[in-house]
């Protein structure tokens, strides 16, 4: 799903970095505001987990990829505000060490991943019970919208038709979505029963 420099039309680069930077200075000061210090070791752990299983992809088309977010998971553990922190953490490392995802293009990335996966996913696990189930399909839920909103920013830039990139970008994150599903309910599910100190940390 990383988007690479050079394939989105300018407009569209510079408005979604601007809202990215925003976000990120937004979360940025909550984050530093209420977040205690014995969380941090555990953001950095979900941080590498997370910064591990987005290199594990593949193509689907017009120069993008599928593979596990993670975003969602980050959300429930952590709440929004750093899972959307460690996310724009993730994906800026990916695309300064490996260009897995373009360094203009980090703000569509970021929008599309983090925000949608870190705030939608976190309020859908909300409204459908808070619960390791619900947080599964959370995270199937928003890989697949995220894919369809990187198809659209693909077509309306001109890289290719929607006809082509929607069908291929749902079919194929709807795969990866149900896997990320099933791992983050299985994970949840073993830390609900054996680390609820985990689970039932402060989320911001």
């Amino acid at each position: 799903m990383h988007i690479p420099d050079g394939f989105l039309d300018p407009k569209l680069v510079a408005l979604s970095d601007v809202a990215a930077i925003g976000l990120i200075g937004l979360a940025a000061r909550k984050v530093e505001r209420k977040l205690s210090p014995e969380r941090i070791p555990l953001m950095g752990m979900l941080g590498a987990l997370v910064f591990a299983a987005q290199l594990l992809t593949f193509p689907v088309v017009g120069g993008t990829s599928a593979h596990l977010v993670g975003a969602v998971l980050l959300a429930v553990l952590l709440g929004p505000f750093s899972g959307f922190l460690l996310m724009a953490a993730v994906l800026l490392l990916e695309a300064l060490l490996f260009q897995h995802g373009g360094i203009l293009a980090f703000g569509a990335n970021l929008l599309n991943m983090g925000f949608i996966g870190a705030f939608g996913g976190y309020f859908l696990y909300r409204a459908g019970g808070s619960t390791p189930l619900s947080a599964g399909l959370s995270a199937l839920l928003t890989v697949v919208i995220s894919a369809v909103l990187c198809a659209l920013e693909l077509s309306i830039s001109g890289v290719v038709s929607i006809k082509t990139a929607l069908p291929a970008m749902a079919l194929a994150h709807l795969i990866t979505g149900a896997i990320e599903g099933i791992v983050t309910f299985s994970l949840l599910s073993f830390l609900v029963r054996e680390a609820p100190e985990i689970t039932g940390g402060e989320r911001i």
